[in-house]
């Protein structure tokens, strides 16, 4: 999968900017606050349609401008396609490929992106929700069901969460909810139980011989080598019954993929509250490359792949591990305050970012 060319109007501080990228190694440089990661995230809002930071639609639209667009042209292993993600502040937002109107989902069904940057130690150190936000981002990709599974749940999440606020029975919603959420979770187990063997390979390569491990913790109790979808329905349901009476006083469902959790382990030792800054960096860097490794294999094209900053907080020893991991990789965008290392800036293209342009796209 390869950008072949993208342009943005109206994104974040840049009023109008276009970017020819290289099949390979990208490299964007200059001084903090040029809008190297801004660039990153319409990369990305390209490919998915959203931000990789999380960020809302509204946030991305420049001060005084009344829309974002951005658009492109992206390479697969059997098209080309002209891809382009509008919004308006007052809410409408389009999504186009080839001229035609689509839904968001079409694009997780074309395209495949990894973002990896300073904010994804969240993943390893912060609150639940993150690590399942990193969950539906990618396993959408991952699975072609999951994001019509997640859209479902969420819908049917709302509709019991608020018959519990309203003192209404809520059972009607129990069985819907349970079959959809145990879809979800059965479809995170899988995805996780060959993630953990992929990570720990890339974060030993790059700490150089220590150990990560993850661990999935749904809120419903079953076994993370479990491929049952009947007896995860039944136990969700099981579950349901079981916390009834503490739903209805504190009005909400306590039970299903929204309680999720996964935990991970730095040399058998909880990373949450044991990691330092450049372990929970490592780490999550290494995650994310599983991440783009398995994608690459299901989705039988490489991914474009975001490197945000990743070489802050790490040590030399893992710079250069990190390093001798990106012969595996296609089209790559990577931003730096710094002097990019020799290995990279030598097989890429460079840009530099100043003054919300971009230098050397042309």
């Amino acid at each position: 999968m390869i950008i072949s060319k993208l342009k943005a109007t109206g994104f974040r501080n840049f009023a109008s900017a276009t970017l020819a990228p290289a099949d390979g190694s990208n490299i964007f440089y200059g001084d903090n606050g040029s809008g190297k990661t801004n660039l990153l995230e319409a990369i990305f809002l390209l490919c998915l349609g959203r931000s990789h930071r999380g960020a809302t639609d509204t946030i991305m639209v420049q001060d005084e401008n009344p829309f974002y667009r951005v658009e492109g042209q992206i390479k697969t292993t059997d098209k080309n396609y002209e891809v382009a993600i509008a919004f308006q502040r007052d809410g409408r937002k389009k999504v186009q490929i080839d001229k035609v109107s689509a839904k968001l989902s079409e694009l997780y069904d074309l395209f495949c992106a990894v973002a990896v940057g300073p904010e994804d130690s969240v993943i390893i150190s912060g609150s639940p929700s993150a690590r399942r936000m990193f969950l539906d981002i990618y396993l959408s990709q991952f699975r072609k069901l999951y994001l019509d599974d997640l859209t479902q749940y969420r819908k049917a999440l709302s509709q019991r969460n608020a018959a519990l606020k309203q003192g209404h029975d809520p059972s009607p919603f129990g069985t819907i909810l349970a079959e959809i959420g145990a879809r979800i979770i059965l479809g995170r187990i899988q995805f996780l139980r060959e993630l953990a063997i992929s990570t720990s390979q890339f974060y030993g390569n790059i700490s150089r011989g220590r150990s990560l491990m993850l661990r999935y913790e749904p809120s419903v109790p079953c076994d993370d080598d479990t491929d049952d979808l009947k007896l995860i329905t039944e136990r969700f349901l099981e579950k349901l019954d079981q916390v009834r009476i503490r739903e209805q006083a504190v009005q909400t469902t306590l039970v299903g993929p929204h309680r999720d959790e996964i935990v991970f382990s730095i040399d058998n030792r909880p990373a949450r509250s044991h990691g330092s800054q450049g372990e929970w960096r490592t780490a999550a860097i290494a995650l994310k490359l599983a991440v783009y490794q398995m994608l690459r294999e299901k989705r039988r094209m490489p991914p474009i792949l975001l490197l945000d900053e990743i070489f802050a907080e790490l040590d030399q020893h893992r710079v250069g591990g990190l390093i001798e991991c990106f012969g595996q990789f296609g089209q790559l965008f990577l931003t730096t305050a710094v002097e990019p290392p020799a290995a990279l800036s030598r097989d890429g293209r460079s840009f530099r970012i100043g003054e919300n342009r971009i230098e050397g796209s042309q």
